[in-house]
């Protein structure tokens, strides 16, 4: 006979906050990277301190991607746009390896994932698109960084309320679910 299939608290309050993460988009918000940054929460341990040790790591990848993005428009004025990219990529790329040496930034899955965040989300114009390059670089980080960010925090309240309804539930049997 196969496996029953029960819907519980936790499939309802995972649910339940995807779809409140989608009020993001009434802000621009690239809500993709919201999911991204939750997964990152799940990945870190499921833990408050992810929170600090995956925003910090996602703040320094994110900076390292913007300087690629930078160094990539001014090398263009010397060579061609791939060998710029490429080189641009890979001085940021050797940064971020020295970097994750350092014990602020602790998890690889989160700088790479946000510098491509960034590197992808910047060149998809996935923010509020500005006419300074200066302003839209900035706005390209506090949008895509900081959707990653709310993501992190989206997680830290998925498993807060999932704790918390458990607990209700082991304290009083009588409203337990099967």
């Amino acid at each position: 006979m196969g496996k029953t299939l029960k819907v519980n608290a936790a499939d309802v309050i995972i649910a339940g906050l995807s779809a409140l993460a989608g009020l993001g988009a009434l802000f621009q918000l690239p809500v993709w990277a919201i999911f991204i940054g939750w997964a990152w929460y799940i990945a870190l341990g499921n833990k408050k301190r992810a929170i600090r040790e995956g925003g910090a790591t996602a703040i320094m990848a994110a900076v390292l991607a913007l300087s690629a993005i930078v160094l990539t428009d001014a090398l263009q004025q010397f060579m061609l746009p791939l060998a710029a990219s490429m080189t641009a990529v890979f001085v940021a790329i050797l940064l971020l390896m020295i970097f994750l040496k350092l014990p602020a930034f602790t998890s690889s899955l989160v700088a790479f994932n946000s510098f491509s965040c960034i590197f992808a989300g910047y060149y998809l114009q996935a923010f509020p698109v500005q006419e300074s390059y200066l302003m839209s670089l900035l706005m390209a980080f506090v949008w895509i960084t900081g959707a990653n960010v709310l993501g992190l925090l989206l997680g830290h309240i998925n498993a807060t309320l999932i704790a918390w309804v458990q607990r209700g539930w082991k304290s009083s049997p009588e409203t337990a679910p099967e």
